[in-house]
């Protein structure tokens, strides 16, 4: 039975009316479809009656056949398919029953949009390179599918949605599932989703996209602006999703799950601007992110655990990589967590852990491989237990860049990371400044030069860094801590090098030289280091320009300098080196030791303290004696933390706010957990503390 009626009696006008709040000014013609027969009836009047938009309600039923509508050139007509009031997806399902294309909706006008919502798509097409629903909207048409499902079953083939026109197009809430081979080697689902041919926006929002088999989850290959929001890619066997779209489109990637694919979870090939945030990208069997080619991206707040071959693959004119957390991905040929390379790259406050290179080249970065054109940041990231076995950087491998580029490494802890060269840092550049400056280094390991820090590139200034327990195996090589190797100038100032053990040359720091090179070590503690080479402490390869080891706590020395003067061969009496802290008393023979005229000279030391005290003289090693830093809490600086103090910074803790206190120096941002224990502990003992100058945050005691 077909029935027509001049206003829609069982649906909700004001869903029209936002549905196609700019649809074309004309009648509005409902119909009422009570079978398959009606549905191609409405189908087929609606393409030819030239009304401004037809609205074809299904009842509850079961439609088999293979559905189409077709306007003439010039007609703006739109369409709309839903259910009947009252029904809901589970109640209406079109099956093509391996004839063809379900429902086929091709718009020949300007300005026609197109919605279909609340129907179950059997996709049984009979070919994967069809789709159980195809929209060809007008060319400046909308179309918006919504509350949809597209199944799969057992050898049926077909793509779930298949979109080649229109201006603007909006899919929310559906799900679109295949069926993972239960039907045998020769079945193929096809794509969950494909789009082209659109020019304006796609909006993807709220959709589960999984277990296509012998295909993607969601192909896109045309949008000016893509946005993909809050959906689930997850058992595909191919990709997940892929965007490659010509032009210089902006694309918006926020809180999906990339999922358990068999290629990569996220494939975004193009683009001029990107946002990828809150994505969570996990157990894909190739990258989990991949955004090769395109113009800025800022990538924040992302998982990426598990994934086979790369954590995230990044290149762009400028990179911003902030707030992630990169664990347990494996790479075979290089940067198991992430790899980044751009013009301007900064990557911050990521968490990198338990990232593994295992291919047989020299293969680089098992944390992360950073490389760039002009200015590079790594900055506040922790590394920690990486590996890459026969290449270099265990946490991190830092390069690239030409003559006028600036590359930075500062604030970053590296724990327990290993590597054949480098176990923490692999540093290597061409014609460029580096510095690194104001980073802890601990217990990294490599099976030749470098335990903790590689470093073979023009100029370099090495500051502020702790350097402890980290040990190089090899005989043949050298740098149980640092190896170093300039072909320019070096400055290796106010850094504790301790506790480290070499099989070759130089525990603490080795030094290679060619006869050019000016190396110039000030203000350093370089001692308790142990080699089954030469130097326990310090090894020089060679003669450069210009070498000056001066004003340092040091004890075995391998090499002949230009200048060494002003030396200490005394225990720097650190607090606890046991337990990690290598700060010391004023008492240590390293205080007030230094040289306030060294090249290079930090301005800070490793918690932010300024480098001159209260004599006016600068400290050996990283840390200079403090006892006047207040608790980041104590607003006031009166060494008295307050109730209300204390519960504002247990609220900001709570908040993952950060925290700005100018009277204590720079703060850890996010606010520390101990940092806020402390805090608490001094608030509910009567509030009133000291600073005796050791390791933050227990520096602050109790007064007496």
């Amino acid at each position: 039975m077909n029935m027509k009626v001049s206003t829609p009696a069982i649906f909700p006008v004001a869903l029209i009316a936002a549905v196609f709040a700019a649809a074309s000014a004309g009648a509005q013609t409902v119909f009422n479809a009570m079978s398959a027969q009606d549905f191609q009836n409405d189908l087929t009047t609606a393409s030819g009656n030239g009304a401004g938009t037809n609205i074809i309600y299904l009842a509850n039923g079961y439609y088999t056949g293979n559905f189409n509508y077709n306007t003439a050139s010039g007609d703006n007509s739109c369409l709309v398919i839903a259910p009947a009031l009252g029904l809901s997806t589970t109640n209406i399902t079109i099956d093509g029953a391996g004839l063809g294309r379900e429902v086929n909706i091709t718009c020949g006008g300007s300005a026609g949009n197109v919605s279909v919502t609340g129907i179950t798509f059997l996709r049984d097409c009979g070919n994967n390179n069809y789709g159980a629903l195809r929209i060809a909207a007008a060319t400046g048409g909308n179309i918006t599918v919504s509350d949809c499902q597209f199944l799969s079953g057992t050898n049926m083939e077909g793509m779930g949605i298949e979109i080649a026109a229109g201006q603007n197009i909006t899919i929310t809430n559906c799900t679109i599932q295949g069926f993972s081979n239960a039907g045998g080697s020769g079945h193929a689902d096809g794509n969950g989703l494909t789009i082209s041919g659109i020019t304006g926006n796609t909006y993807i929002g709220n959709n589960t996209i999984s277990g296509n088999y012998g295909s993607q989850g969601a192909v896109i290959s045309a949008s000016a602006v893509f946005t993909v929001v809050s959906n689930v890619f997850q058992g595909n066997s191919g990709q997940g999703l892929i965007f490659n779209a010509p032009g210089n489109p902006q694309v918006q990637v926020l809180g999906n799950v990339f999922n358990g694919n068999a290629s990569d979870g996220v494939d975004i090939d193009t683009y001029n601007t990107l946002t990828f945030s809150g994505n969570i990208c996990s157990a894909n069997a190739a990258v989990g992110f991949s955004g090769p080619n395109g113009g800025t991206a800022a990538i924040s707040g992302n998982t990426f655990v598990g994934n086979s071959n790369i954590g995230a693959d990044i290149g762009a004119q400028i990179s911003t990589v902030t707030s992630n957390s990169f664990q347990g991905n494996a790479a075979y040929d290089s940067a198991a967590g992430l790899n980044v390379s751009a013009n301007t790259n900064i990557v911050a406050e990521n968490i990198f852990q338990g990232n593994y290179v295992y291919g047989p080249y020299f293969d680089d970065g098992g944390g992360a491989y950073v490389s760039g054109g002009y200015f590079v940041v790594v900055t506040n990231n922790t590394f920690s237990q990486n590996e890459t076995s026969p290449g270099g950087g265990g946490g991190l491998w830092i390069g690239g860049g030409d003559s006028s580029s600036l590359e930075i490494v500062s604030g970053n802890s590296f724990v327990g990371n290993s590597a054949a060269y480098g176990g923490a840092l692999f540093f290597q550049n061409s014609d460029i400044s580096n510095y690194l400056t104001g980073n802890v280094f601990e217990q990294n390991s490599a099976g030749a030069s470098g335990g903790a820090i590689y470093a073979q590139l023009p100029t370099i200034t090495i500051s502020d860094n702790l350097i402890a327990n980290n040990t190089q195996a090899a005989a043949n090589a050298d740098g149980g801590g640092i190896y170093l190797n300039p072909s320019s100038i070096a400055y290796v100032v106010n850094n504790t090098i301790f506790g480290n053990t070499a099989g070759g040359g130089g525990g603490g720091l080795a030094l290679v030289t060619s006869g050019t090179q000016d190396l110039y070590v000030f203000n350093n503690i370089i001692w308790g280091n142990s080699s089954v080479g030469s130097g326990a402490d310090v090894y020089l390869a060679g003669g450069g320009a210009q070498t000056e080891l001066l004003y340092n706590d040091v004890n075995g020395l391998y090499g002949v300098w230009d200048i060494a003067a002003n030396l200490l061969n005394n225990d720097p009496q650190f607090f606890n080196p046991v337990g990690g802290d290598y700060h010391f008393s004023l008492t240590s023979p390293c205080a007030n030791a230094g040289t306030n005229g060294a090249p290079g000279q930090p301005l800070t030391d490793l918690d932010g303290n300024i480098r001159t005290n209260i004599f006016g003289q600068i400290d050996l090693g990283c840390y200079e004696f403090n006892t006047n830093a207040p608790h980041p809490a104590d607003t006031n600086g009166l060494f008295t933390i307050s109730s209300g103090e204390f519960y504002s910074y247990a609220n900001a803790w709570k908040n993952g706010l950060g925290w700005t206190n100018m009277t204590s120096g720079p703060n850890p941002v996010p606010i520390p957990a101990n940092y806020l224990t402390r805090a608490g502990y001094l608030m509910t003992n009567g509030g009133a503390y000291t600073n005796d100058g050791s390791a933050r945050p227990t520096n602050w005691k109790l007064a007496q």
